[in-house]
């Protein structure tokens, strides 16, 4: 029988609670996933927590208290703002929350929290529902589906300048011809899915129609590569993390944003400029079945290894510092600091520049990828 773990958690800045709550929600949600017991010190108002943290209340195992438990020795303390006296406490592990992406971090070996599947698709049955719609036939070569209207901008520039979604979309749909297809309404996506194998790239924009949550996953099960073009404020979203979930190959700008990096040609195809991403989703339409099926299998084992919640925590548990520092990905980080984003950043550690081919990859190794 697995040994209970228990965290108590007390946060003292407002900052955790931003996002809607997200932020506060997809931490603990990790910890409740692999069947932590929570102690959640209450230090807000339930009405200040937003949207999404108000869902912490329904995560198993938590519950609220005005105190610190009487025998500390085998919790784990969560916090962003250390309390002195807790500090001073024989905690199991101590694990200081920030959001510090782009510091350096040059003698310290902080944990980057993998960005979450959005809480809307989370919940005690997530991985029965993965499990469906890993096993979903596919009916789609390349899939996108998300907003568009002002995203006409991104603030990242190192190690270059992001092409936009709003750029991304148009570009593919002034480029591509017949091999682009824009969906306006779900009528006609229904059609594509109950259809022989499309083998285009279907685009659906959600200021059109919308998709229902409920059948996200399922929706993004069914293609064979998600494009995942970068957000407003920051390149990541969780609509890549959700694809690598589902089986579904992320065709991105932004490889270099996870930690690990995700590899080109290996776990996704990445693209730089409005050539390269056409040059690259056309190499997607090409692709032969047998390579795509091993990158399938690539992109699912990163996202069980690294983005799936219960790795992170395991990670955590075999840290081998008993303080740690855990880093989120957010957006007033991003909006506050996205010109301090360099070589030296912990988000970038590891990160190749080959010259100014960066990450990207040429064309040729996409179609015809070298011998390992």
């Amino acid at each position: 029988m697995t040994k209970t773990q228990y965290l108590f958690a007390k946060f003292s800045e407002k900052e955790i609670l931003l996002e809607q709550g997200r932020l506060l929600y997809s931490l603990l949600n990790a910890f409740s996933s692999i069947g932590y017991r929570i102690s959640l010190f209450d230090s807000f108002p339930p009405d200040s927590l937003g949207k999404w943290g108000k869902r912490v209340f329904s995560l198993e195992g938590l519950t609220l208290t005005d105190s610190p438990p009487a025998n500390p020795e085998g919790w784990v303390y969560l916090y962003d703002k250390e309390d002195r006296a807790l500090g001073k406490y024989q905690w199991r592990k101590k694990i200081e929350v920030r959001d510090d992406l782009f510091s350096s971090y040059c003698f310290k070996s902080p944990v980057i929290m993998p960005f979450p599947v959005h809480p809307v698709h989370t919940g005690p049955d997530l991985e029965q529902r993965l499990q469906q719609c890993r096993a979903s036939e596919k009916k789609i070569r390349v899939f996108f589906s998300g907003e568009t209207k002002n995203y006409g901008r991104n603030r990242i520039r190192y190690p270059k300048a992001k092409l936009p979604r709003l750029e991304i979309i148009d570009t593919i749909l002034e480029c591509m011809g017949g091999d682009a297809i824009l969906v306006k309404d779900l009528s006609t996506l229904s059609d594509l899915h109950g259809s022989a194998y499309t083998n285009k790239c279907v685009i659906v924009d959600t200021s059109r129609i919308w998709i229902d949550d409920r059948e996200w996953l399922s929706n993004l099960a069914k293609a064979d590569f998600f494009l995942s073009p970068p957000g407003i404020l920051m390149p990541m979203c969780h609509n890549i993390i959700e694809a690598m979930a589902v089986g579904t190959i992320p065709i991105t700008n932004y490889p270099e944003w996870f930690d690990p990096k995700l590899t080109h040609m290996e776990n996704c195809i990445a693209f730089d400029e409005k050539d390269d991403l056409i040059n690259k989703i056309q190499c997607a339409l090409e692709m032969s079945a047998d390579q795509i099926s091993r990158m399938r299998a690539n992109a699912l084992g990163h996202y069980e290894s690294y983005l799936r919640a219960g790795a992170f925590i395991r990670r955590l548990e075999s840290h081998p510092e008993r303080k740690i520092i855990v880093i989120l990905y957010t957006e007033g980080n991003v909006a506050r600091n996205w010109a301090k984003l360099s070589k030296h950043s912990i988000l970038m550690r590891g990160t190749t520049l080959a010259g100014d081919k960066g990450w990207v990859g040429r064309v040729s190794e996409c179609l015809f990828p070298r011998a390992s």
